[in-house]
């Protein structure tokens, strides 16, 4: 299988100032020190959430955490990225095979998927926390596609706005665009060896780059 790999979280979806709000109102909520900026900005889409809970909240459980946090799911709703949802429909209307690799645990990677109008039946396959063996950025998680969908690296891509993913994605022998949607810039991708020719402002130009490959 030759696929389109999705990151969800700052790649089709702007998360990153969303989560940190919903993150402050509910450690508010329960009477905790909210994370730092810089700590989120460090953990948040690279750790998951079990992991991101105990470095900064240890003394609140999982279930409450999550009750509160779910909560504000209406009244601090995901956007998404301008262009994300045109970018699915046109790849699906090519034939190309679109899937999804994030580190969000399956229940909200449901929800975030809906906050797009598009549900987990469309994509050949949606790894999440909860039905992964490895996180990315590390190689083994992209490793485990092959294996586990039949997904061909050499002719794949991954998406995403952290650069460090497209360090594991192409030690894993796949492609990778990394969009600059999220806190890492462009100087960022360069440093983490991506070429400029494969960073992108957003993912709604996707289409053209790997027509051009």
């Amino acid at each position: 299988m030759r696929a389109v790999i999705f990151d969800i979280d700052d790649t089709l979806l702007r998360t990153h100032p969303v989560a940190y709000r919903k993150s402050v109102l509910t450690a508010h909520a329960l009477g905790v020190r909210p994370p730092s900026v810089r700590s989120f900005r460090r953990m948040f889409g690279r750790l998951s959430f079990e992991e991101c809970l105990r470095n900064w909240h240890p003394q609140v459980s999982p279930e409450d955490y999550s009750h509160v946090y779910d909560s504000m799911s209406e009244s601090v709703p995901y956007l998404p990225v301008d262009g994300a949802r045109s970018t699915l429909d046109e790849l699906r209307e090519q034939g190309t095979t679109i899937a999804v690799l994030t580190n969000g645990p399956g229940v909200k990677t449901v929800r975030k998927l809906a906050a797009l109008g598009i549900g987990t039946h469309q994509f050949a396959f949606v790894r999440h926390a909860d039905n992964a063996r490895h996180l990315k950025p590390h190689r083994e998680a992209f490793v485990d596609l092959v294996s586990d969908y039949g997904v061909d690296p050499c002719g794949s891509v991954y998406v995403s706005d952290l650069p460090a993913d497209g360090i594991g994605a192409r030690a894993a022998g796949f492609g990778f665009i990394g969009v600059l949607t999220g806190l890492w810039s462009a100087a960022d991708f360069h440093s983490a060896g991506i070429p400029e020719t494969d960073v992108l402002e957003s993912v709604r130009h996707i289409g053209q780059v790997l027509s051009a490959r």
